[in-house]
């Protein structure tokens, strides 16, 4: 099975960056995405927020970006074990200058 979501969006929030114990930077963001689809033919206004998590020396960079525009690909899994809702886990991102 594939798990691949690309996606262009604004960062509408950035936590502060922290640790996990093995001393790697998680970040975790929420991302904001509007853009005009085609659904049965019809146009389609597909607005929605997304939480999203940033893991690496990258969640270092993008900590103080809120509000910059990016492109990011990564997968969707479980928040955690007891809630259930997704999570985009980016594994590349990128400013989106479009």
């Amino acid at each position: 099975m594939e798990n691949i979501l690309r996606l262009n969006a604004r960062i509408k929030a950035a936590d502060t960056l922290r640790y996990t114990p093995a001393g790697t930077a998680v970040l975790d963001l929420l991302l904001e995405h509007e853009s005009w689809q085609q659904d049965a033919g019809e146009r389609y206004l597909a607005r929605f927020e997304i939480q999203a998590k940033l893991i690496g020396a990258e969640a270092a960079v993008w900590q103080s970006r809120a509000g910059c525009s990016v492109a990011v690909s990564g997968f969707l899994s479980a928040y955690s074990q007891k809630y259930r809702r997704p999570i985009l886990h980016i594994q590349t991102i990128h400013e989106y200058k479009g």
